[in-house]
Order: structure tokens, then C-alpha cells, then sequence
């Protein structure tokens, strides 16, 4: 089995799995999470909880990456440190689908220049194995799926944790937009607020939105949840499937 020097720790399933299968082949390598500074809440919970009860027994840690200097884009905005949702609001852009700057700058080549020429290997489950193929991916050459994954995880006596990533990330699914409306309204009125102020991409267009269509904003999709109503796009089976409840069970 081929380890890199670094392990590229995004503190969801994958990532979890592969530093537990590594570690337990006997691995001596680093942990390293690229903290964009807006990462779901349960996402840095479950980091804690990792570290406490399985890596910190096993003479392991994270290395946290934040507040780097070079966590920028361009020269735009005079904020060396910020997290991306602080560069969003200050420069008024959201992260795009079609462009994905935001993983480009906050993730990928702050993630290099901290690797500083060492090998890095990432988290991709083998029924995902057509992305980034030139790199070390040790669960698509030890073939484990994402169900290999959770199997792994378990079998240290450990809670799953939920898929990671920000929370203003274009790519959430109508499921995930809802949940981040039920359980961290702060979080999702911020989003909100952010895509209302992001700068128009052309007069009369649609101003951008953290849809992939960019056709539905974060407004539609907080009146779809509070009232019922069918938006395009939205599935209104998906809604009634996970009806609004205070209790948040």
C-alpha cells in the first residue's frame, strides 16, 4: 500500500477512514486540515472528537491550517488571514460552481506550500476513483467505498461524521441547504445576506447565486422552507420529505 508523507484531512467520512486504515498499518505521517474558516459546526466538532478519543491515544494530532497568510485571492483585498467567507463579504463575491477559485486558494495551494514539496495523499473512496487519478489515493488502490469507509470507522467504536465542507459551498444540495437552515440559522442568514450583496455579473442578469443554476437565491429557499412553496428547481418531495420541526430531530 503506497502512503504519502501528508494526509490531506477534510474530517468527513473518507478522510476519517484513511487515517484510521493508515495509522493502523502502522503509518507515521501528518494530519493536516485546511480550515477555510467557514466549515459546517458539526464538521470542527467532529474534529475534536477524533483527536480526543482515537488519534491523541494513538501519539497523533491535526495540524489546523488557518488564518495563513497566503489564504487570499489576489491582491483584491488587503485581508492576509481571512477566512473565505470574510474575503467574500469584504471583495462582495460568492463561491461558483464553474469557477472553483475558492478551493483553488483556500484549500489546494495553501495545502502545498505547507506540504513544502512532501508527498500528499487524499481521501477518495474507490466509487469515486475517476477523480484526481495522478494522486495518492490509498483507498481506491485498497478498493474501499464509501460503505468500506463507515465500516472502518465503526470498527473503532467511533461515531460516522457527516460530509464535510463550507457552508457556503455551491455545490450543497437542497438537503444539506435545509439542515443548515434548521440547525445554524446565524450561518445560513449570513450566507443569505452574502449572496444578496455579491456584485451583479452583468446589468439586467441574474445577480450570482450560490446555486448552480444561478436562478434560485438563498431567500427563495429560506420562503420555500418556512412556507411550502414550489420553486423551480426545488422538488417539493424533497420539502415535505423533511418538514420544518422546532424539536430538530
Amino acid at each position: 500500500m503506497e502512503y504519502a508523507e501528508v494526509l490531506s484531512f477534510g474530517a468527513g467520512m473518507n478522510s476519517t477512514a484513511l487515517a484510521i486504515m493508515a495509522i493502523n498499518d502502522g503509518w507515521h505521517g501528518e494530519i493536516v486540515f485546511n480550515d477555510t474558516g467557514c466549515e459546517w459546526p458539526e464538521t470542527y466538532c467532529y474534529m475534536d472528537y477524533f483527536e480526543r478519543e482515537w488519534l491523541r491515544p494513538q501519539g497523533f494530532r491535526i495540524t489546523r491550517l488557518k488564518g495563513m497568510p497566503w489564504q487570499r485571492v489576489g491582491k483584491r483585498v488587503g485581508m492576509q488571514g481571512a477566512s473565505l467567507i470574510e474575503y467574500c463579504e469584504a471583495a462582495y463575491v460568492i463561491p461558483l460552481a464553474m469557477r472553483r477559485w475558492c478551493t483553488i486558494e483556500w484549500k489546494v495551494k495553501p495545502m502545498e506550500r505547507y506540504a513544502d514539496g512532501r508527498s500528499q495523499m487524499l481521501g477518495i473512496a474507490a466509487d469515486e476513483r475517476h477523480r484526481q487519478p495522478n494522486e495518492i489515493r490509498p483507498l481506491v488502490e485498497a478498493r474501499v467505498d464509501r460503505e468500506g469507509c463507515i465500516k472502518i470507522i465503526k470498527a473503532e467504536g467511533l461515531d460516522v461524521p457527516q460530509k464535510s465542507g463550507c457552508f457556503i459551498c455551491p455545490f450543497m444540495t437542497n438537503h444539506q441547504w435545509r439542515m443548515l437552515w434548521k440547525r445554524h440559522p446565524e450561518l445560513f442568514e449570513r450566507a443569505m445576506l452574502l449572496e444578496e450583496n455579491a456584485k451583479r455579473i452583468k446589468d439586467g442578469y441574474w445577480r450570482a447565486t450560490l446555486d448552480p443554476s444561478g436562478k434560485i437565491t438563498l431567500r427563495q429557499r429560506k420562503l420555500a422552507y418556512e412556507s411550502q412553496i414550489e420553486l423551480p428547481g426545488i422538488d417539493m418531495d424533497d420539502l415535505l420529505r423533511y418538514k420544518p420541526c422546532i424539536c430538530t430531530l
